[in-house]
């Protein structure tokens, strides 16, 4: 009993530190905050931060691992059996754009260099978390893009791994712009939602089998 109490102590405080570093990092970003920010924030000494986190970097990988988890499990619920290759790959977008807007700091991260190297992984358990949740990212779309290959959807021969980074960095790539340039575009009276369909349409045509 004593143990499962000290287990949920041990949780709650790690999550208020987290919850104040999300706080911090949305409105000054990482490297505008200190640990000496987030103790003030978390309204904990400095020194009881560093029970739970070894650092301010540990600190955000953990909040990027959670952010990663909850991108993982919305991708797959939107990857419905039934439903056809095309319905699919939308419900996909639509998730990512909603990811985007909920969380623009973490949507970023997620594009961003992740360490492959075991010694990293070994040093900091976390970010072996992050590549093993990048690679289940990467596998919802591969087990997409096969349908759509198996379906007649899109052609041939297209390669998993390139064309799933390609399509990775392609669809991110649409939806932070669109997100940095909404007013640009409301100036070019061009709607968001409409360019970010395009943009999606457009993808998906470069893929798809030809007539």
């Amino acid at each position: 009993m004593a143990g499962g109490k000290r287990e949920m102590l041990t949780e709650f405080n790690r999550g208020n530190i987290m919850n104040a570093a999300k706080i911090l990092f949305e409105t000054r970003g990482v490297a505008g905050t200190t640990m000496d920010d987030i103790a003030k924030k978390a309204d904990y000494s400095k020194s009881t931060i560093y029970i739970y986190f070894k650092s301010k970097d540990e600190i955000y990988h953990r909040i990027l691992l959670e952010s990663m988890v909850l991108l993982r499990d919305r991708l797959m619920a939107a990857v419905r059996a039934g439903a056809g290759f095309e319905e699919n790959y939308f419900s996909i977008c639509r998730e990512l754009t909603g990811f985007q807007r909920e969380y623009p700091l973490y949507f970023n991260s997620i594009s961003d260099e992740i360490s492959v190297d075991e010694e990293d992984f070994e040093r900091y358990p976390v970010l072996r978390d992050i590549y093993n949740v990048g690679e289940e990212i990467n596998g919802v779309l591969s087990a997409l893009l096969i349908k759509g290959m198996e379906g007649g959807g899109l052609r041939a021969g297209l390669k998993p791994v390139p064309t799933i980074l390609t399509m990775w960095a392609s669809l991110c790539g649409v939806i932070k712009m669109a997100g940095q340039k909404e007013k640009y575009l409301k100036k070019l009276q061009i709607n968001k939602r409409e360019y970010l369909d395009d943009s999606f349409r457009m993808l998906l045509n470069s893929l798809k089998a030809g007539d």
